[in-house]
């Protein structure tokens, strides 16, 4: 779809127009990137506008593109409300006045550089015959040399986390909506709605109101609020058993990397390394207990098992369930075989859970496999977080949500 930018104005009172009549959503599309198992947003920039992939980090603090990809930007300036609401998460602006100085991070290459923050025109997708709403978003300019270690295509990272320039933000404070998006991933296809207040029509009312929530938890890092997404994680179940666990490990406030994040840097759920033997050793257990046989481990997956024995149900092999106990012993997330499983040949499926280490930034952290086909609504309003089942048990997947099936469903 080409946005001429002349057409920005024109698009955007477009969009206006039928959100006010209908309830239509803006969507920017993921595609699961197969060799780094990175997701990678679309969405449209820069002057002439087109199209650019960028690598999502769900709790990056804001959104970078290497320079040369526009010859449009706008250098902001030190000293403006845009440079203080960039720098408020450890990164700086020039000290005499001048152009805005900030800190590009790539996570997935652990690269850090300094950039520029500029704004230029972005656009993207509704779900309103072919409208795009068009927004003058604050960004990064940021050396080339940070694209080592994304995907071939990307030209960025796109960070969802939790502050005022995040692209979510940025269109909830432009349009005028809440501050709140919903990410749906899978193994090929997902969106990233960047408002969610109309989940009905997008994911059903089936699925929108079966989300179960959840607090948002808050961590202070050298006294600016992190941009990251943590959750209470009070206890952990394999096949039913809790486990026995050093309880100061799920804590987020311990000195020693405690607490649960979700993150979509990491492919697989990494566990501290007394958590991770707790759980394998419980899975294990449980398995035998099932008839499954173990094989050797493959590639960096410790626990494996031969698939021949294995049972295949809709939501995946059918093995021992593992469950995140949060607030309470009612509010539970639950791993079916789809999302604690992955084959990785032919012959062998291996637990998707790997050794994050004796100390680690945290404790648990959610790899993005465990989040595929789960609905997930970050409310920045309320500071909740809603997650769905997985919807392979409703016989659906986020891979249906793309704009062309969605706009299929909206002719």
């Amino acid at each position: 779809m080409a946005v001429p930018q002349s057409h920005s104005l024109l698009l955007l009172i477009c969009f206006f127009s039928f959100f006010h009549g209908r309830t239509f959503s803006l969507v920017i599309p993921v595609t699961k990137d197969s060799v780094t198992n990175q997701y990678l947003a679309s969405v449209y920039h820069g002057s002439p506008i087109k199209p650019i992939h960028l690598a999502v980090d769900l709790g990056g603090p804001s959104l970078w593109m290497a320079c040369g990809s526009s010859t449009s930007s706008r250098t902001i300036q030190s000293r403006s409300i845009q440079c203080v609401a960039a720098t408020g998460d450890g990164s700086r602006s020039g000290s005499g006045g001048g152009a805005c100085e900030v800190v590009a991070r790539n996570p997935f290459g652990a690269l850090v550089g300094k950039a520029l923050l500029v704004e230029d025109t972005v656009a993207v997708r509704a779900l309103a015959r072919s409208t795009a709403a068009v927004i003058v978003a604050v960004h990064s300019c940021a050396p080339r040399f940070l694209l080592q270690g994304l995907a071939k295509s990307a030209k960025g990272i796109l960070g969802l986390g939790r502050n005022q320039i995040s692209l979510p933000a940025q269109i909830a404070t432009e349009l005028g909506f809440h501050r709140r998006f919903s990410v749906c991933l899978s193994s090929t296809n997902g969106v990233v709605f960047p408002e969610s207040g109309s989940q009905d029509s997008v994911y059903g009312s089936e699925i929108s109101n079966s989300l179960t929530y959840t607090p948002i938890l808050t961590k202070i890092i050298d006294g600016s609020q992190s941009a990251e997404y943590f959750i209470n994680v009070k206890a952990i179940k394999v096949d039913g058993n809790r486990l026995v666990l050093d309880k100061s490990l799920l804590d987020l406030d311990s000195e020693d990397g405690g607490g649960t994040r979700l993150s979509t840097v990491v492919p697989y759920t990494a566990l501290e390394s007394s958590i991770f033997k707790s759980l394998t050793a419980a899975f294990r257990e449980a398995a035998r207990a099932m008839n499954m046989k173990e094989v050797a481990p493959v590639a960096s997956f410790e626990v494996c098992f031969a698939s021949e024995n294995m049972e295949m149900t809709a939501t995946g092999p059918k093995v021992p369930k593992i469950e995140l106990i949060l607030q309470s012993e009612m509010v539970r997330w639950k791993f079916d075989g789809r999302n604690s499983m992955v084959k990785v040949n032919d012959e062998t499926f291996c637990l998707a859970i790997v050794d994050g280490g004796l100390k680690p930034k945290n404790a648990v952290v959610l790899g993005g496999y465990q989040m595929e086909d789960i609905v997930l609504d970050f409310d920045m309003g309320s500071s909740m977080l809603g997650f769905s089942s997985s919807l392979l048990q409703r016989k659906r997947s986020c891979s249906e949500f793309s704009p062309e099936n969605l706009l299929k469903s909206t002719a």
